[in-house]
């Protein structure tokens, strides 16, 4: 198979591949063998209608199958034979089967080099998960607000279910604890994509980063119409949040590939759970201060 790769901006390469004859013949020949199995020819039993037939009453069929078969074939035979890692999907274009010749071209992008600066001992600030006095009067201050009452007592409790007001505090305390240690966890993983993006250096590559404003841009607009705002405020809301989408489509796309990249070296699995697994390593190999 002759593969010719053209270098375009950045990390953008052209493949102009060429599929040799004998492939296109023989798989010509497994597209009609399966054709001749299935057509209904006049004057024929199934399955003993003679190929210059065939060819002539279902010649554009079989040009569409031997696309269909050989297009995704020899695409990643091409990319697996010039060691092209690619992070997207092909753009085929000017696919040309005539006769035995199949010549046709991907644009496909490049999965970038990443240097990920040192992340086994990235310093991380340890943040209590104790819910302190301070916080809980203040959550009660702010149920009586909601609720228009000057003073909790045992009485206003037994209203919410509970024996008396210790128990109250109690499960309050619980339910703040738990609302704490979750804003905690995302402050300390926040830290640890700040140390990362601060570290490493690479070149981002803008097909994963469309395809994310694309699914963002998605997003907001499901969350929009299900609002009560005009059309024209949707509208105004949208092209307001545009450069955000693109500003944090950028980041979410760099941290990925960092994490990915820390999984592809610590041979952590990569499947869809692979960057809770990376934060998890880098929490357990960093180094904590109180």
């Amino acid at each position: 198979m002759k593969i010719t790769v053209n270098k375009l901006d950045g990390l953008k390469r052209v493949l102009d591949i060429e599929v040799p004859e004998t492939k296109v013949k023989e798989t010509f020949s497994q597209v009609y063998e399966q054709i001749k199995k299935e057509a209904k020819v006049p004057g024929f039993r199934p399955g003993t209608a003679p190929r210059n037939l065939l060819e002539k009453q279902f010649s554009k069929v079989a040009h569409e199958e031997v696309i269909k078969h050989l297009l995704p074939e020899t695409y990643h035979e091409a990319l697996e034979k010039e060691k092209l890692d690619v992070v997207s999907l092909p753009e085929v274009s000017e696919v040309n089967l005539t006769g035995s010749s199949l010549k046709y071209k991907a644009t496909v992008e490049l999965r970038p080099k990443i240097e990920v600066g040192n992340y086994s001992k990235i310093k991380i600030q340890k943040r209590s998960n104790e819910v302190t006095e301070e916080e809980l009067n203040k959550a009660f201050d702010e149920v009586k607000k909601l609720r228009k009452v000057e003073t909790l007592d045992d009485a206003f409790a037994h209203g919410l279910g509970y024996a008396n007001l210790e128990e109250l505090k109690g499960a309050f305390k619980s339910q703040l604890a738990i609302q704490k240690e979750s804003a905690n966890r995302a402050q300390l993983e926040r830290d640890v994509i700040n140390h990362l993006l601060k570290n490493s250096k690479f070149e981002v590559p803008q097909t994963l980063v469309e395809r994310r404003i694309h699914e963002m841009q998605h997003e907001i607009k499901e969350q929009l119409e299900q609002s009560r705002m005009s059309k024209e405020d949707k509208e105004k809301k949208e092209k307001e949040l545009e450069p955000k989408i693109k500003e944090q489509s950028e980041e979410q796309v760099k941290v990925f590939l960092i994490l990915d990249e820390i999984a592809i070296r610590e041979k952590i699995d990569r499947d869809d759970n692979m960057p809770n697994k990376v934060m998890e390593f880098l929490f357990k190999n960093a180094d904590w201060t109180v």
